[in-house]
């Protein structure tokens, strides 16, 4: 007998939803998978949006950007080593140890799957929802330098982002440049020390509202704005005129200490 699914994270969620609708799962597995999915109505609906937008691609909509395809073979080639993307899938393959041989198709998917992320399932315009979202997407570049205690050396729209090594034990792990809602937006991702992931993403443009239902906190003259998104924890503030979202699947407490950081430092 199967023993029952059970994730142990946002990211191994997200994975057997991707399982599910590509169609990798083993028989055994799918079945646990969809044991889980009847029990899950998030799940399910997560589960048919991403068949759908499949589908679409299939009959040839939604569009993949082709620097979106580009840059999701590159992170692959990254993981794997240059070559590990192919014309043609072979399943099981291996070269010098393991190392999947991947179809172009197939990064196609990956796209797909990072279209769904970032626009929600074809909702138009900016959404502080869909940049929290950022926080399961993979980072297309290296970790920036540090450039003081208290800063990195990358800033986006005017908005240094903050270096949460020394305080928080929290180094930086990689970048993401994409545009979410036709917005051009920066996100850079950071591991914090209990093992969970932070994404901290600059708007550009005039500043994204923000969500009705999020609670409001005021900190040195600056309004954050805090809620949750599934198993997200999501602060958003305004930093020079523009749009910072910071998410992470831990508490609220968390993710406000970290919005407020840079304020303090910026005051003293």
């Amino acid at each position: 007998m199967t023993p029952p699914f059970n994730p142990i994270s946002d990211e191994a969620e997200e994975q057997a939803i991707t399982r599910l609708v590509d169609g990798t799962a083993s028989p055994a597995e799918r079945h646990a998978l969809e044991q889980w999915a009847r029990e899950r109505p998030d799940v399910q609906r997560r589960v048919a949006e991403q068949r759908r937008v499949v589908g679409e691609f299939h009959r040839g909509e939604p569009k993949v950007p082709g620097a979106l395809v580009e840059r999701v073979r590159q992170r692959v080639e990254q993981t794997y080593g240059a070559g590990s993307v192919r014309r043609r899938a072979r399943i099981g393959g291996s070269i010098g140890g393991w190392r999947p041989a991947i179809s172009v198709a197939a990064v196609a998917a990956v796209a797909v799957a990072l279209v769904i992320v970032l626009t929600g399932g074809g909702a138009s315009g900016p959404s502080i929802t869909r940049a929290a979202r950022l926080a399961y997407v993979p980072a297309t570049s290296p970790a920036p330098a540090a450039q003081s205690a208290t800063l990195l050396d990358v800033s986006y729209g005017g908005v240094t982002y903050p270096n949460y090594k020394h305080e928080f034990d929290a180094g930086p792990s990689g970048q993401l440049r994409n545009s979410i809602g036709g917005r051009p937006a920066l996100t850079v991702f950071y591991r914090l020390s209990n093992g969970a992931r932070l994404s901290y993403t600059v708007f550009s443009g005039k500043p994204v509202p923000p969500p009705g239902t999020a609670r409001v906190v005021d900190y040195r003259g600056v309004r954050l704005r805090v809620f949750n998104t599934g198993k997200l924890a999501v602060v958003t503030l305004v930093r020079h005129g523009r749009t910072c979202v910071l998410a992470a699947p831990t508490t609220q407490d968390i993710v406000l200490a970290l919005a407020k950081a840079p304020l303090r430092a910026q005051v003293a």
